[in-house]
C-alpha cells in the first residue's frame, strides 16, 4: 500500500466479544429489551373485570399488569378473559384480583432473548413482565415477538 493511500473498508461485519460468546449473528436482537413492548396498561387488583375488559378494548391492549402498590400480583390477558367463561359471563363484578393469573415469572430487560423465550414457553404464557435492575416494570415481552 503506497503512503497517503486508505484501507478500503470491507463490508465484513466484525462481531463484538459478548455477541460471539452468546454465539448470535449480527443483527440479531439478543437482549429482552430489543423485542419488548415499553407500552403497558396497569391496573389493581380491586379492578372490576368489567372495568378491566373495557379498558382493554379502549385502549386496544392485549394484556393488564396487575400492580398492589409497588409489587407485581399478576397479569390478565385476553386470552385469560376469552378462556375464562365466568369473566366474560356474569362474574364481570369482581375484582380481576380474584381472576388473574398469579404464577407469572420475570425478566429483566438485559437477560437473553433466548432465556426469555424459554420461560414464557414453560411457563404457558401469552405475555411477561420486563423488570429493569431496580425491578420497576419496563415493558412486556409476547411470545410471539420472539424466535
Amino acid at each position: 500500500m503506497a503512503l497517503g493511500q486508505e484501507r478500503l473498508q470491507s463490508s465484513i461485519y466484525l462481531e463484538t466479544t459478548v455477541n460471539e460468546q452468546l454465539g448470535l449473528l449480527p443483527g440479531e436482537a439478543r437482549a429482552v429489551k430489543h423485542a419488548m413492548t415499553s407500552a403497558v396498561t396497569v391496573a389493581s387488583p380491586q379492578t372490576s373485570v368489567k372495568d378491566a375488559t373495557t379498558m382493554m378494548k379502549e385502549l386496544d391492549v392485549p394484556v393488564i399488569v396487575v400492580y398492589d402498590g409497588d409489587r407485581l400480583v399478576g397479569v390478565l390477558s385476553d386470552r385469560d378473559v376469552v378462556l375464562n367463561s365466568p369473566i366474560s359471563g356474569t362474574a364481570q363484578h369482581l375484582p380481576i384480583g380474584s381472576v388473574m393469573r398469579t404464577d407469572v415469572p420475570t425478566c429483566r430487560e438485559d437477560d437473553r432473548l433466548a432465556d426469555a423465550s424459554s420461560l414464557i414457553r414453560a411457563s404457558n404464557l401469552e405475555w411477561l413482565p420486563v423488570l429493569d435492575r431496580g425491578a420497576h416494570l419496563v415493558g412486556v415481552l409476547s411470545r410471539y415477538a420472539v424466535p
